[in-house]
């Protein structure tokens, strides 16, 4: 009995073997390229006629778009009279990312190809045809792993980390202040923020917003640390806060800070998609005193 299921596991485990090598020559069939990486492929594009090579559309490895025109589908794409492939998406937004995908191919780690900008308006729309083509890692996942972001900025600069907008790499904007001068705002986004000052409101004058604009990058955050000023923490810091990126929705967070827990940790921020913005902000019900800010998320050059 015991000898006749482990015979029956040994010939699974074949079975599994050989659809998983079925499997990755099918795979290697469909993103193989028939054709020259050269050819010039002629697309109408919701109508308007587009011209690129082969290899631009197949540039991102593994995607639907790379199988879809690697030569191996030709015969099965739909044409329009004049023979060109019909690709039924928006051609505004095809032509976009068209051209990010060609200047993928001259970048370089030095002169990264930036996003392409993109309406808010058609934005969800946008990411639908990225998503649909397989193009989300392409275009997201090169950008590096989760980093601080103002470290990482800092680095990028070759400024200090807490002279950033000194240097014009970003510009902090309060709805009021008090506490440290305008010009001494900056520091709560260097290495260890302030100590026993604060980024602060006008204490009383309600609600409050504190804006970070990144002059020189774009950046998606993927989490947050607030530390407060331990003094002030109890009469002066806000549990509750939106936050926003560019045009997205606004995002609900909070923290129960005290004397004895004044720094948050990292909070992570709620996103469905991966989102590059120039502007965020804090917007809070009261007062606000903040010792030290750190983002989570990504960076890119403008």
């Amino acid at each position: 009995q015991v000898e006749q299921l482990f015979d029956e596991v040994k010939a699974a485990e074949r079975m599994l073997e050989e659809k998983q090598d079925q499997l990755e020559e099918l795979e290697e069939r469909i993103f193989s390229t028939r054709h020259g990486m050269e050819d010039v492929v002629d697309l109408n594009v919701g109508g308007r006629p587009m011209s690129t090579t082969r290899a631009v559309l197949c540039s991102a490895k593994g995607s639907l778009l790379a199988g879809m025109f690697s030569g191996n589908f030709d015969g099965g794409h739909k044409r329009d009279r004049e023979g060109r492939i019909f690709l039924d998406v928006d051609p505004e937004l095809f032509s976009k990312l068209l051209s990010h995908m060609r200047l993928r191919r001259i970048s370089s780690p030095d002169c990264p190809a930036p996003l392409p900008h993109v309406p808010e308006d058609v934005r969800s729309e946008y990411d639908m045809m990225v998503k649909y083509f397989g193009l989300e890692s392409f275009m997201y996942g090169e950008v590096g792993t989760c980093c601080d972001i103002f470290q990482r900025i800092a680095e990028l600069s070759s400024v200090e980390q807490s002279k950033m907008q000194s240097r014009e790499v970003i510009r902090v904007i309060l709805s009021s202040t008090g506490g440290v001068p305008a010009m001494n705002h900056e520091e709560v986004f260097g290495e260890t923020g302030f100590h026993e000052r604060a980024l602060e409101n006008s204490y009383g004058a309600y609600p409050n917003s504190i804006i970070v604009r990144f002059l020189k990058h774009w950046v998606s955050i993927e989490g947050m640390q607030l530390r407060a000023k331990v003094a002030d923490v109890v009469k002066h810091m806000s549990p509750t806060w939106a936050f926003t990126q560019g045009n997205e929705a606004p995002v609900n967070m909070g923290y129960q800070f005290s004397r004895q827990d004044p720094c948050t940790g990292r909070l992570d921020v709620p996103s469905g998609r991966p989102v590059f913005v120039d502007e965020i902000a804090w917007y809070f019900p009261r007062d606000f005193c903040l010792e030290h800010i750190v983002l989570y998320g990504r960076v890119l050059p403008k």
